[in-house]
């Protein structure tokens, strides 16, 4: 029993992830309680306080690196509200992609020093989390079926967090799927010693093949929705967008025919008044983890995006509303204070659908796939007929980017698209001059830097090549 126990609870990170002081902070926590998990329900419940993500997000930080987001330029009174204040000045380095952005921030307060405060180490905790369960759960009590559905729980949830992880610190899989991106953790044990990189295709091989195992123990067992586990429409929905991500075009199409076969479906949300990403939204298959905007007032919705939204599209007054007062565009789509804000839909599944039709020279069915979707989203809406391939695809990435802006998927989008150049202005103080800060086409700061604590803890991490560029200058 002592040995389960250790088995169970040692759920210590790799040499590179927490110091020996930390893993026994961690070990001590765990073993507060007396109780040992022994049945397949047990380990669903460990796996929901250790595997599962709790209502924070660890990766909130790309909300500042993509092109939805601007700093607030209105004025209200004559005066500027946000120019030169701490907040503008704290987030400076995300937001104009400074190699320096993953251990200080724009005050110079190190933000890293502690790795156990990094995106890594958090979405590692979470890994290790599943990974006690995966060992364990095949010598629990409990019929078959709870065994698998547990199993199925922890291999996907395990796959979202490597995919996230990847998508960070590794070069997009379609550049440079040889390149090497973070560790391949797969068990609980403690391992002496620090850990290698994994290829980028291999982490993404890892994923796919966690999924596909999911989706085979969990497709055999009743659908169960709104519970707060991972179900098989969401597993198919994450399964679709890492085939998307591969430009596995007849995969990524199949899985996503899979949702609608499971009785995923595409609400009607014009009549929508408020935030759609709870379990209210019968489109929501999934919902999990914390809020993906860090900062609501001072980096705001860009004015170019903004006005790419019909103006009878519910996504614009539902997602981002203008104060009155400040005339200050907030994010409204996303849940506050501490309710879980992170889905997985079945609009998702639709668009994924629609661009692999486009790719694989189906554009009828990705035609009707954009105007379904959108005459659910827009008061009023008519038909479009678009014959241009090109801009049939350019026209599904748009919705794409309006239906999930905020919610962490435009920057590893761009990242796939090719990694196009995007600018981003910024102020110092009132009065003086704006800057331009660029970040190039296929710049290496799409690959973002590891903390410098990762790499003392961790000597065989390499750092990416954005972690040794020069300090950015804008113009």
């Amino acid at each position: 029993m002592k040995r389960m126990r250790l088995k169970i609870f040692m759920i210590t990170a790799f040499a590179g992830l927490v110091t020996l002081s930390g893993c026994k902070k961690f070990l001590e926590e765990k073993s507060q309680s007396d109780v040992i998990p022994k049945t397949a329900i047990d380990y669903r419940e460990l796996l929901m306080g250790s595997g599962y993500m709790d209502n924070s997000e660890p990766m909130g930080f790309v909300y500042f690196l993509d092109d939805d987001v601007d700093l607030f330029w209105e004025y209200a009174n004559g005066e500027a509200t946000v120019i030169g204040t701490n907040p503008a000045i704290q987030y400076f380095p995300l937001f104009t992609w400074q190699p320096r952005l993953a251990d200080r921030n724009g005050l110079g307060d190190l933000i890293a020093e502690d790795p156990g405060s990094t995106a890594y180490f958090r979405y590692y905790k979470w890994i290790m989390g599943c990974n006690a369960v995966l060992e364990n759960i095949d010598q629990s009590i409990g019929s078959q079926q709870e065994k698998d559905r547990v199993k199925a729980e922890a291999l996907a949830v395990r796959a979202l967090y490597y995919f996230r992880l990847v998508n960070l610190y590794g070069e997009p899989y379609t550049q440079n799927p040889q390149a090497l991106s973070i560790p391949l953790k797969l068990n609980s044990g403690i391992v002496a010693g620090s850990m290698p990189q994994a290829t980028v295709a291999e982490v993404y091989n890892r994923v796919v093949a966690d999924l596909k195992e999911a989706s085979r123990l969990m497709d055999a067992l009743p659908i169960v929705r709104k519970d707060y586990h991972i179900n098989q429409p969401a597993i198919h929905i994450l399964l679709s967008r890492v085939y998307l991500y591969m430009e596995k075009w007849d995969e990524s199409r199949a899985e996503a025919d899979k949702v609608f076969e499971q009785g995923g479906q595409i609400a009607n949300l014009t009549g929508y008044t408020t935030t759609w990403l709870n379990y209210n939204n019968p489109e929501v298959e999934w919902l999990f983890g914390g809020n993906t905007q860090p900062n609501q007032t001072t980096y705001v919705p860009s004015i170019p995006f903004r006005a790419t939204f019909d103006p009878k599209d519910v996504r614009i007054n539902v997602g981002i509303q203008v104060q009155d007062r400040s005339l200050t565009p907030l994010v409204s789509k996303l849940p506050i204070g501490l309710d879980l804000a992170q889905t997985l839909r079945t609009p998702e599944a639709l668009l994924n659908r629609a661009e692999a039709n486009v790719k694989l020279n189906n554009p009828g069915p990705a035609l009707k796939d954009l105007n379904d979707l959108r005459r659910n989203r827009i008061i009023g809406y008519t038909d479009v007929n678009i014959t241009d391939k090109d801009q049939l695809l350019q026209a599904i990435r748009e919705e794409r980017r309006k239906e999930f802006c905020f919610e962490g998927f435009r920057w590893f989008d761009l990242r796939r698209y090719g990694m196009p150049e995007i600018t981003h202005r910024y102020q110092n103080a009132l009065g003086e001059s704006i800057q331009e800060f660029k970040l190039a086409a296929k710049d290496p700061m799409y690959t973002l830097p590891f903390p410098n604590s990762l790499l003392i803890r961790n000597p065989e991490l390499k750092q990416n090549a954005s972690g040794t560029m020069p300090e950015r200058v804008g113009h």
